[in-house]
Order: structure tokens, then C-alpha cells, then sequence
């Protein structure tokens, strides 16, 4: 099943070079970052992805399921790091260890105080919502498929998918 998404525009590839795409050995590449709409409006954690990609890896075009919020790249006119993304080479370490269970993914995040928090999401990983205080930076290590013993698991923030046509 084809589906036709507009071309990545110029000024956002540009962009997307600054910065650093995650994704695993079957996974699309994503580009988990914050974007500027058109509208003035700011959305702090959007994935732009390549359709074909996506679709090959999802199965299921976002628009067509409802527990996925997709976006229109040419609504965007902007897009920067975003405060909740993951440094990838931690979201990478993720992504090839595979789901935790069926549709999920349980991690933990080990902060360089040798603090720990548990996540537990979709399949998607490259969001998380940082304790106060604690960022990007702060991150020492993942623990995969760890933490599901624990009661204290942080929500992980809601995004959208924006994906583009090569």
C-alpha cells in the first residue's frame, strides 16, 4: 500500500543535518528532534522519517492508527534538539536489544549521580521525560528490558510522526 507524503524540504534537510538520527539495524532512521510549525506553534518531540522506511519497518501509515499522531512536513519551519531526546547512541543501544514484550519497551536510565529511572513505552524510544533537574547530559548509561520490577516508571512524553517522500 503506497502512500504519497510531500518532498523533505530543502531548509529542513539542511537542518536535520545538525542533528544526530537514531535507529537500529531494522529500524528507519528517525530523527527525533523539537519543531518550529509554520504557525508559530512549538512541538518538543516529533520524529521525521522517510516514509517508505517507515512504512516497511511500521506496517501501518501513522494516519491510519489511532494510537499514532502524525504531522505534515511542510507545515514545518523549523526544527532543533529536542529537551527530551535521548542522546542516540543510547536510544541505538535500545533499539538492538529489541522490545521488551510484545508492542512495549522497558529501560532504565542510569543518570551520572548513580541514579536510575524506569521507563516503559511503545516501540519508540528516543523520548523520555527527565526527572527535574536532569537532561541529555546527565545521561550515563541504559539498562535495556531493566526496571519492570519497579513502581516508580516515568511517563514517557507524546510525540508525532512527520514523514517525508525521497
Amino acid at each position: 500500500m503506497t502512500r504519497t507524503y510531500p518532498k523533505l524540504p530543502e531548509g529542513i534537510a539542511a537542518q536535520l543535518l545538525s542533528l544526530e538520527p537514531s535507529g537500529g539495524t531494522y529500524e528507519p532512521v528517525y530523527f527525533p528532534c523539537a519543531v518550529t510549525l509554520k504557525s508559530g506553534d512549538q512541538l518538543p518531540c516529533v520524529y521525521i522519517c522517510e516514509a517508505t522506511k517507515w512504512f516497511q519497518y511500521w506496517g501501518v501509515w501513522p494516519e491510519d492508527d489511532s494510537g499514532k499522531r502524525s504531522l505534515d512536513i511542510l507545515q514545518v519551519a523549523r526544527v532543533a534538539p529536542s529537551q527530551f531526546a535521548l542522546p542516540a547512541r543510547f536510544a541505538n543501544k535500545l533499539y538492538a536489544e529489541g522490545e521488551s514484550g510484545m508492542g512495549y519497551t522497558i529501560f532504565t536510565v542510569v543518570f551520572k549521580d548513580g541514579s536510575t529511572v524506569p521507563y516503559g513505552t511503545g516501540n519508540a524510544i528516543d523520548f523520555v521525560t527527565y526527572p527535574e533537574g536532569k537532561g541529555a547530559s546527565d545521561v550515563a548509561d541504559v539498562l535495556p528490558h531493566a526496571g519492570r520490577e519497579r513502581n516508580d516508571f516515568m511517563i514517557c512524553p507524546k510525540y508525532s510522526w512527520c514523514l517525508y517522500s525521497v
